[in-house]
């Protein structure tokens, strides 16, 4: 009986590294595929928690099964286990200090991807104001040599060119939303957000409204054409 529970025991405990060399897999698979920087950064800290959280839920979930086994109901034993021990100063201090450096850990993963994802770039290469109308997105966007191009439901720009937006609503709340860069921010009346951010593939790519501003709001719907440098 007992040869049989360690052996069971010891399948459950092989899925851990199993799915933590799935999950690494999955990481290089998904950075390849990034169009952005920001992307990028948010899929990797996504990652990062990932991990985390299956590694603890595969411990956790060895740890139920192997109280199942030990505890269960079976002849001969019957009787509660004398003397059981109700504290462990090394058990409580190790989950409070693992899961606190986990948390610290991820904290600082956290921070380092808000450095990529909402610092705007010095000096960008274009600055596009989006401005959100019901139900139309109109782009205004000025080159550093100082021209400015406008334009309504399309915007263009170069791979590797670093983009500032500055996103608002000329009536209600909008969202501004490129599904394939998972990029989303609001457009509010009154009060622009600003946001960036640098293609890494060509191609052309859905421009949707995220946030329901009316009856036609599935009709606003734009392009972003990324031609190459």
């Amino acid at each position: 009986m007992y040869a049989a529970r360690m052996s069971s025991l010891r399948r459950l405990a092989f899925f851990a590294p199993a799915v933590l060399a799935a999950l690494s897999g999955v990481a290089a698979t998904a950075s390849a595929a990034d169009n952005t920087p920001g992307q990028e950064a948010t899929n990797r800290l996504f990652l990062l928690v990932l991990l985390f959280a299956v590694g603890i839920g595969s411990f956790v979930l060895v740890l139920l099964v192997a109280v199942v086994f030990k505890f269960r109901k079976r002849k001969g034993h019957t009787a509660p286990v004398g003397n059981p021990k109700t504290h462990d100063n090394t058990l409580e201090t190790l989950w409070t200090v693992i899961p606190a450096v986990i948390l610290l850990f991820v904290g600082i993963a956290t921070f380092q991807t808000l450095a990529v994802t909402d610092v705007v770039p010095e000096n960008p290469d274009v600055t596009v104001t989006v401005i959100g109308h019901q139900w139309y997105w109109e782009f205004q966007t000025l080159y550093p040599n100082g021209t400015w191009v406008n334009t309504t439901g399309e915007l263009t720009v170069e791979v590797g060119q670093t983009v500032k937006l500055i996103i608002e609503s000329a009536d209600v709340v909008h969202a501004f939303y490129i599904p394939e860069f998972g990029l989303k921010k609001d457009a509010f009346p009154g009060t622009p957000n600003v946001y960036w951010f640098q293609a890494r593939n060509a191609g052309d790519f859905v421009i949707q409204c995220a946030e329901y501003c009316g009856i036609s709001h599935y009709v606003m719907v734009g392009s972003l054409h990324v031609v190459p440098g």
